[in-house]
């Protein structure tokens, strides 16, 4: 478990995990360096058989959230025993996201039981603070291998997934892959006032002021705005949707405003479209009849693409209007990413390992409105892909960092399969098997592209 407390955040764990990892995973600690990064961060080194060939990487995390006291009765199963039952896997980080790692390390210990060797070097990234940023895990793990002259020919990271029920009028499961993410800030906004009895209150109190700062900022959201990315993700939908909507998106310059008001409508959508701010934290007082000399909130921010942490600021500053109001930053500021380009080798391969084991969905690019590991590695490629093998819902996506967070056993497999699919299909194959689209770029290693 990571915590922001380093009192609270659980070392042992780790070393337990570690432990676990190598006899569950015999072949894979036989075979593979292994190297451990800043004391608890994991990363294993497949050796390719091509040294021109520059590596890839597939990152996963070994943390998970905590679970708040308040909701531990509410649990099913215990959080942290990793109880099978019912066709599920129960417990903290079975959707986010150590099945991924167990996912990764299975398919490599398979592959190296059918005595396949990758002609492409694969490094596992496993980081241990990813949670609360991975600055003392992947960021880390990204310097050690600079400082070794490492660049990847693609990195893939958790992410999106594949939705059901996603969009009205689309029959198939959409297979979101992520091709860029939103920035990240958190703020701070502190109001000081005089304190004294509660008995004989001023007109306006620090807790107040700080409430009306919060409305204002409810009330005024960002404006709405069709990224790069967002748009090659409704130009293919609009494609499968047809009539009207292919026609809207072929003239988007006339429709925009429709467009964007028809996808501001859902809360999916419009984070796609908008920077969303919310306060997570707000913290005042400690007697129930003294006022507060200070009230405070943390304002969790995710930015969309062509904005920055000055054009927050700007906007927060405009839409409070009371300069008794202190902003500054909280913690560490991520700008948003670059996007990844769609018409190459490596997500042709992407796609035709997701086909290889959902054959019935669309695969999408689009927006990931989160932040995870691989904004650490930016510096190693420019080719990032943020894709969760796992099938959600508008009802099992809720149970993500949730009560009873569980993950289904079939689930589990089909994950083993897509990173089995995904090593032959980004590291190369000795039978040089074809992927199936012939409509992108060759492999370099000579297999046809998907």
């Amino acid at each position: 478990m990571s915590s922001l407390d380093a009192d609270k955040f659980e070392y042992e764990e780790f070393t337990k995990l570690h432990a676990y990892l190598k006899e569950a995973f015999p072949l894979v600690h036989e075979q593979l360096q292994l190297e451990v990064i800043n004391n608890y961060s994991l990363l294993y080194t497949w050796k390719g058989s091509d040294k021109y060939l520059k590596p890839v990487m597939f990152s996963a995390h070994l943390d998970v959230v905590p679970v708040e006291a308040a909701s531990e009765g509410a649990w099913e199963e215990g959080p942290y025993k990793g109880e099978v039952k019912d066709g599920y896997v129960w417990g903290r980080g079975t959707m986010d996201d150590k099945y991924r790692v167990i996912a990764m390390l299975e398919a490599v210990e398979q592959l190296l039981s059918q005595g396949y060797e990758p002609p492409r070097t694969l490094y596992l990234a496993f980081g241990h603070d990813e949670e609360i940023g991975g600055n003392d895990g992947a960021s880390m793990i990204s310097r050690h291998l600079q400082q070794q002259g490492v660049q990847l020919e693609a990195m893939f990271d958790e992410g999106l997934a594949v939705a059901e029920g996603a969009m009205p009028g689309i029959e198939e499961p959409l297979a979101l892959v992520g091709t860029a993410a939103k920035g990240n800030l958190n703020l701070l906004l502190t109001v000081e006032g005089g304190g004294g009895h509660s008995s004989i209150p001023p007109d306006d109190t620090p807790i107040s002021i700080l409430s009306r700062s919060i409305q204002r900022l409810h009330d005024s959201p960002f404006e709405a705005r069709m990224t790069e990315t967002t748009r090659e993700t409704v130009e293919v939908l609009a494609e499968k949707l047809g009539g009207k909507y292919k026609f809207a998106m072929r003239h988007y310059w006339l429709f925009k405003g429709k467009i964007l008001k028809k996808l501001s409508e859902d809360r999916a959508t419009d984070a796609l479209i908008r920077t969303k701010l919310v306060p997570t934290i707000i913290s005042s007082g400690d007697k129930h009849n003294v006022l507060p000399r200070e009230a405070t909130a943390i304002l969790n921010v995710r930015i969309l693409n062509g904005e920055d942490e000055q054009t927050v600021l700007k906007h927060v500053r405009k839409a409070i209007k009371d300069d008794r109001v202190k902003i500054e930053r909280y913690g560490v500021y991520t700008p948003p990413s670059p996007v990844t380009a769609t018409d190459t080798w490596q997500f042709a391969a992407l796609k035709a390992s997701i086909l290889d084991v959902f054959p019935d969905v669309l695969v999408v690019p689009a927006l990931f409105p989160g932040a995870t590991d691989s904004k650490h590695y930016s510096n190693l490629t420019n080719n990032i892909f943020r894709f969760a093998p796992q099938v959600v819902n508008r009802d099992n996506a809720t149970l993500v960092h949730n009560v009873n967070e569980r993950l289904s056993v079939e689930v589990l497999e089909n994950s083993v399969l897509f990173y089995e699919k995904l090593i032959r299909n980004t590291c190369g194959t000795e039978e040089q098997e074809e992927i199936v689209d012939v409509d992108t770029p060759e492999m370099p290693w000579g297999v046809s592209g998907a």
